[in-house]
């Protein structure tokens, strides 16, 4: 065997070991039984507020006969997929909890918290993400959690994105 073949089929060996443990630690993310981040009854949700510190614009979405309609910015119907995204992350696994009275907050990106979702009463504060895990940190209450982050970037969309009638920036 040439040595070209034999460094070709040792990287490829690395390439299957590689994707070989990805699939090994998404399958044991998938069987643990992490708790919610929150467990208020997302159907009884009646408003949505997202309030951003400088990083998006502010959000406030309530729940109408007809569905759901964008209060803040715009007063139209809002897209239901969009908004049920929104209400998702109340139910984000919470991979770590962590005491509160152990950590500086204005660190973790909670003093000032970089945005805020209300539902209706519960008040749920994005932080900075961990740089090693790449979770969120998130304060609900007097709890400060780690989450994996697969929800910010719908929290950050633009609220033209989030309209049942598709619109532009500049309308």
């Amino acid at each position: 065997m040439r040595k070209s073949s034999r460094s070709i089929l040792f990287l490829v060996l690395i390439v299957l070991a590689l994707g070989g443990a990805v699939y090994v630690q998404l399958q044991r993310e998938r069987t643990l039984t992490l708790q919610p981040l929150t467990s208020i009854d997302l159907a009884a949700v009646r408003t949505i507020r997202i309030d951003c510190n400088s990083v998006c614009r502010s959000r406030r979405f309530e729940r109408t006969a007809s569905g759901w309609q964008m209060l803040e910015p715009y007063a139209e119907p809002a897209n239901s997929e969009a908004v049920s995204h929104l209400l998702a992350v109340a139910h984000a696994p919470a991979r770590v909890r962590l005491n509160l009275r152990d950590y500086d907050l204005r660190k973790l990106g909670l003093d000032p918290p970089l945005l805020t979702l209300r539902l209706d009463d519960t008040l749920i504060a994005l932080g900075d993400d961990d740089p090693i895990e790449h979770d969120r940190y998130m304060r609900v209450g007097d709890a400060l959690l780690r989450v994996p982050d697969r929800f910010s970037a719908r929290l950050l969309e633009a609220p033209e994105s989030e309209l049942a009638e598709p619109r532009t920036a500049k309308e």
